[in-house]
Order: C-alpha cells, then sequence, then structure tokens
C-alpha cells in the first residue's frame, strides 16, 4: 500500500506516512469497537490525542484534515448502526465505511491540486476492497 500512497501522494512521504499512521488507527478503533480490545489502546488513545498533533504533515494542513476526519469518524460511526439493517441499510454503510479514502482524497488535493485530485480520486476509490456482500455476511449471516 506504501508504493500506492506514494503515488497518490506524488512522493511526498509525510504524507503517505501519516495516511498510513490513520489507516492502523482506524483499524484499531474498529477492532476495540468490534471486538471490545485492539493491540494497544494506549498507542492507540496516543496518537489520537497527542502524536498526530505532531506530525509534520499534520501540522501544516490539520485545518483541513481535521473536519474531513471528523466526517470519516461520524460516517464510521453511522456504519456500524446501518451494518445491522436490511440490505439497503448495508449498502449505505458499505459507502459510509469508505470514508477513509476520502481523507486520502483529500490529501491528493492538498498535495497536488484539484486536477491531479480529479485524476486520482476514481483509483483512490477503487483500492476499496471490501464488498457489501461481505459487510453482510459479517453482521447479519453470522
Amino acid at each position: 500500500m506504501h508504493e500506492q500512497l506514494l503515488g497518490w501522494c506524488r512522493g511526498d512521504e509525510e504524507a503517505a506516512r501519516f495516511v498510513l499512521d490513520l489507516y492502523e488507527a482506524i483499524q484499531e478503533w474498529d477492532d476495540l469497537e468490534d471486538e471490545g480490545r485492539c493491540k494497544d489502546a494506549n498507542a492507540l488513545l496516543s496518537w489520537l490525542a497527542f502524536r498526530k498533533e505532531y506530525d509534520p504533515f499534520f501540522l501544516r494542513w490539520g485545518h483541513i484534515l481535521r473536519p474531513v476526519m471528523l466526517s470519516c469518524y461520524l460516517q464510521w460511526r453511522a456504519s456500524n448502526v446501518l451494518d445491522r439493517g436490511d440490505k439497503l441499510d448495508v449498502a449505505k454503510s458499505y459507502m459510509l465505511r469508505a470514508a477513509f479514502y476520502q481523507v486520502i482524497h483529500v490529501i491528493a488535493w492538498i498535495i497536488g491540486g484539484h486536477e491531479w485530485a480529479e485524476k486520482v480520486g476514481p483509483e483512490i476509490y477503487r483500492h476499496y476492497a471490501e464488498t457489501p456482500d461481505e459487510i453482510w455476511k459479517e453482521f447479519n449471516d453470522a
């Protein structure tokens, strides 16, 4: 994933590192939500509360990233409810769960501008590998 991120981030290592750290935090938080535990809750909370604020990329662009990350969080919370609904709810949940890719898309815009974001946006969202059927099976066919 790192090489793909570097492409979308036009070689900006700090941006790619931030995305990877955010992805790891999201995965840990999802484990905490789904299973009631994660590998290292202290590391997760530390990154969310303090360490991300000192990340070089976030320091420069936090004023843009904070609202996008808030939107990502709110969409994820809504998806956790819709996951357990009917097939139409799960279809909506599927799209809400892709909010993380919105953060990457905005970062592509920050780095490369409007035309770059338009160019790489579809590729970024195509990278989302989960399907609505997988979500349905995970939460409704178990």
